[in-house]
């Protein structure tokens, strides 16, 4: 009966064991694919990229900082933890791809970064970039490296407010896959003045063409575009069936006539083209339904009257129109976009009274109607308009 009992005993313990052995190697392989090991050349690149530049912990105590709309930066360096013999999967800023391990994805805004992006630099070794964020950081001035070409796998581009100038370089175009580009506001001053980002009317041309038409968001704010003419801005009609929702050129030297159309895009939820005093822009007069919640036409050349048509827009929050040329009556359909929080007419020859319609727009925060030929009376409204942070009705001809 023993001899019988001990075969069986040890077949049992070997297949426990066997048993034992293949799970601790399924789960070591399954936290290997959740969690991997940094790519060894991705991770050399970023620890040599780190070193070329400098943390200035005092970079947004600057005055430069306090004249630039929306950044709000902390005093944390993304880049502390950064340190060689770690998994740079890990590092702040940082995404990996699950299976390869390669850096698809770096975030460095407000990163404190003060220096010079040299065309040299071990960033555009990144090649699998899909997504560079380096907005908010002190580049000194640099020229954008036509390198920047090379990292064709990006989707996402941000390098506002970064200290870049000079000429867009024409490999800008090569991005074929960019869904989302944001230059704005990039430009800084060095020994010899400011110097702007600047777009050639060829590369503009090239980069509108070539990309996917599943652009979201193009954001150009203080990019010199003086020599970008209305056929080029044209092309961006290419984007009638696309995803685009954001497009915004503020101060950009636009002039000419700027495609009526655009402003019918069908998923355009954002169009500020605000400070580009000789842009002519026409409102459509019909057929104006679409999602937009900020439009920000403020000191471009409109004149005439409002359109009746500005009351389709149901999805505005903000309707800035200052300084425009308009005149005449406001049309009594303005005041029934009651989702609005910002209303700015300033600086127009509209005339007429302020209807007691002005109550439905319950959810104002900012009102301001000043410098017009407005008359009669300011109606007694403010009850109803418990959100009201800031209201101007100066310079009119109000009792």
């Amino acid at each position: 009966m023993g001899r019988s009992v001990l075969p069986c005993f040890v077949h049992y313990c070997f297949t426990l064991l066997l048993l034992i052995i293949i799970h601790t190697s399924s789960s070591y392989t399954c936290s290997s694919s959740v969690l991997p090991l940094c790519n060894h050349d991705d991770s050399s690149n970023l620890l040599q990229f780190k070193n070329s530049f400098v943390v200035n912990t005092s970079l947004y105590r600057d005055w430069w900082w306090d004249q630039q709309p929306g950044v709000l930066c902390s005093s944390y360096s993304k880049t502390a933890s950064w340190k060689n013999g770690t998994d740079c999967c890990d590092w702040d800023g940082v995404t990996c791809d699950a299976t390869s391990g390669h850096v698809i994805g770096l975030d460095l805004s407000c990163g404190m970064i003060e220096g010079e992006l040299n065309p040299n630099s071990t960033l555009f070794h990144l090649t699998h970039l899909q997504q560079l964020n380096l907005a908010n950081n002190d580049f000194c001035a640099s020229q954008l490296s036509s390198r920047i070409g090379g990292l064709v796998a990006l989707t996402h581009l941000n390098l506002s407010n970064s200290g870049l100038g000079g000429d867009i370089p024409s490999t800008i175009s090569h991005l074929s896959k960019l869904l989302s580009l944001d230059l704005s506001r990039t430009y800084m001053l060095n020994d010899k003045g400011y110097r702007k980002l600047r777009f050639d009317p060829s590369i503009w041309n090239k980069l509108i063409l070539n990309t996917t038409n599943n652009w979201q968001e193009l954001v150009l704010d203080k990019v010199n575009m003086s020599s970008i003419g209305t056929s080029s801005l044209s092309l961006l009609m290419n984007f009638s069936s696309s995803s685009l929702v954001s497009l915004s050129f503020q101060d950009t030297n636009l002039h000419g006539n700027f495609p009526i159309g655009i402003l019918s895009l069908p998923n355009l939820q954002e169009l500020t083209l605000s400070h580009n005093e000789e842009l002519k822009v026409k409102l459509p007069k019909s057929n104006w339904s679409t999602p937009l919640r900020i439009l920000d036409l403020s000191v471009t050349v409109l004149s005439g009257e409002i359109p009746d048509s500005i009351g389709h827009l149901k999805s505005l929050k903000q309707l800035l129109l200052g300084s425009c040329q308009f005149e005449g009556l406001v049309p009594l359909s303005l005041w029934n976009l009651t989702g609005l929080t910002d209303l700015a007419l300033t600086e127009n020859t509209l005339h007429g009274e302020i209807p007691s319609l002005l109550s439905n727009l319950k959810h104002l925060i900012n009102l301001d109607l000043s410098n017009n030929s407005f008359n009669g009376h300011i109606p007694n409204v403010f009850t109803n308009l418990t959100k009201l942070e800031f209201a101007a009705f100066d310079s009119n001809s109000l009792g």
